[in-house]
């Protein structure tokens, strides 16, 4: 092997690990004509069979005829991927409390801020819910930035006309420069092309089509029926006109006959008085009432598989109180979740450990968290935390990070007791919990013990002071000198029985919502 020989080996091996020029260069004058035109029930099945045997160039020529010229279809595929490109993308690290990790995820959110196309290149991967699988180019470019070898220049979607199965895996077709697929072909690595299949059919194929093959005859079925409607309405749309004459008077035949072939040039007819003539309208209410169902049972379809439900796309009577937009919204939120976990992975193992490895950067990928759960989803979190806190138990700081995932920002232990609103109570006061009783006990291994304690049970006698102010307050006295609950319990109650029963209600349960508020207090001092 000559010098030179060895020099572009050692370039390709390079090359092929770090891309640094484009590869994917196409034409969209090369792109396939429309199909939709002459498209009929046995050429899609020549379609799909000469899929199956690894020709895939007509099947995704037909894919893109099917989103570009179906409505419906189109409309419900963009509902999908928006619900996850329309949050915002956070980068957490994979582990916070590791610096590593931490200065891994800040590096790679700056790298991905400076890309107009990464947007373009997500939506591009989230057309594989429907599709086999999507190819987007990533190629690198020496860096600018101090403390950084290489950094992302580009990501360009895979066009699918240079996808091809014929030698069996999957291979991209070689373009010329002009950008015209030509007949060689090439396995794409990892390092330069990052793969996404984002449905579930692990056990099918990729040329076997993937979701979208199962959309493919109701689309037929629903352009057909438009084409044979249109049909129906030029033939049978317009009114008709019918001429009755006598069986034996042909003189009148040919003149009803004369007057009907000038009827589209002058607009009338000239006949005598003897003879009938009635205008006749086709049935097209009844016709057009079938259509409608069929149409409408076709897109329903269509948006059970990509959406998962049909009442986002189609206003349906569901009855009251039926449940079925709460379950149908539930779907909905599960693929958007379901795609934006998929996708985040995709991302993290194609993309980021390479950007992270090429640059010498020692903390691990960082994760890749769309948005959050539905508000409903949040609510309940937040309602499970309370009552955690509420039994004296706290979540691990290890727990943070998920619920940050959940609820789609950044959140972290608040330092300060959270404060708790007493229902028809005319004040707050604050909740002291095991945690905070734990902080307090810490600090007194630097203090003395008795100065923690005094601390804590002063905070609590001011708030027991502000919920029972006026005439109410020497209901804290009797909270606070009482040895046992019970006792406090008693001491209310007789104090209480001036009152009117009413009122006496209402501030034992605000006596009983301190004292459990302040227990802790109680039993501090």
């Amino acid at each position: 092997m000559t010098i030179q020989e060895r020099a572009k080996a050692i370039l390709a091996i390079v090359a092929s690990y770090l891309p640094l020029q484009r590869r994917t260069i196409y034409t969209p004058r090369a792109m396939p004509g429309s199909l939709a035109a002459t498209l009929d029930v046995d050429r899609v099945h020549d379609i799909l069979r000469a899929a199956e045997a690894g020709d895939v160039e007509g099947l995704f020529a037909l894919y893109q005829d099917i989103v570009c010229s179906g409505s419906h279809l189109q409309g419900r595929l963009t509902d999908r991927k928006e619900a996850v490109l329309s949050d915002t993308l956070n980068v957490i690290p994979f582990d916070k409390a590791n610096a590593d990790d931490v200065a891994a995820a800040e590096l790679v959110k700056l790298e991905l801020a400076k890309h107009d196309d990464w947007e373009n290149a997500c939506a591009h991967l989230l057309d594989s819910v429907l599709w086999p699988v999507s190819l987007i180019e990533k190629v690198y470019k020496p860096a600018t930035k101090p403390g950084l070898r290489y950094e992302l220049a580009s990501l360009t979607p895979v066009p699918y006309q240079l996808i091809t199965y014929t030698d069996g895996p999957l291979k991209l077709r070689d373009t010329d420069e002009r950008g015209y697929p030509t007949s060689t072909n090439f396995t794409p690595e990892p390092s330069r092309y990052i793969q996404h299949r984002g449905h579930l059919l692990t056990s099918v194929p990729d040329n076997w089509g993937g979701p979208m093959r199962s959309l493919v005859f109701w689309w037929l079925l629903c352009h057909m029926t438009r084409d044979w409607w249109a049909r129906f309405l030029d033939r049978y749309g317009a009114p008709f006109v019918v001429g009755k004459y006598d069986q034996a008077d042909d003189a009148s035949r040919s003149v009803l006959e004369s007057a009907f072939a000038l009827a589209t040039k002058i607009g009338g007819l000239v006949v005598s008085k003897e003879t009938e003539v009635e205008i006749k309208q086709a049935a097209a209410g009844d016709s057009g009432e079938a259509y409608k169902t069929f149409i409408e049972l076709c897109n329903r379809e269509i948006s059970k598989l990509i959406n998962g439900e049909t009442l986002s796309s189609d206003a349906q009577a569901t009855g009251m109180n039926s449940g079925n937009a709460r379950e149908q919204g539930k779907k909905r939120d599960e693929k958007r979740a379901g795609d934006a976990r998929r996708l985040g992975a995709t991302l993290r193992n194609g993309l980021f450990k390479q950007f992270l490895e090429i640059n010498g950067l020692k903390g691990r990928p960082p994760l890749a968290v769309w948005g959050a759960n539905s508000p409903e989803d949040v609510k309940a979190l937040c309602d499970t935390l309370d009552s955690l806190t509420g039994a004296g138990l706290e979540v691990e700081d290890a727990a943070i990070q998920i619920i940050s995932e959940k609820v789609g920002f950044p959140v972290r232990r608040s330092e300060k007791p959270a404060p708790v609103a007493m229902p028809g109570g005319p004040m707050g006061f604050s909740a002291y919990s095991l945690s905070e009783l734990r902080r307090a006990g810490r600090a007194a291994l630097k203090k003395k013990a008795d100065d923690a304690v005094d601390l804590i049970a002063e905070s609590g006698a001011v708030d027991l002071a502000a919920v029972f102010p006026g005439e109410l307050a020497p209901i804290r006295g009797i909270i606070l000198s009482a040895a046992t609950p019970e006792e406090a319990i008693q001491g209310v109650i007789a104090f209480c029985a001036k009152f009117e029963p009413g009122k006496s209600a209402r501030i034992m349960e605000d006596a009983l919502l301190a004292m459990a508020a302040n227990g802790a207090v109680a039993s501090a001092r």
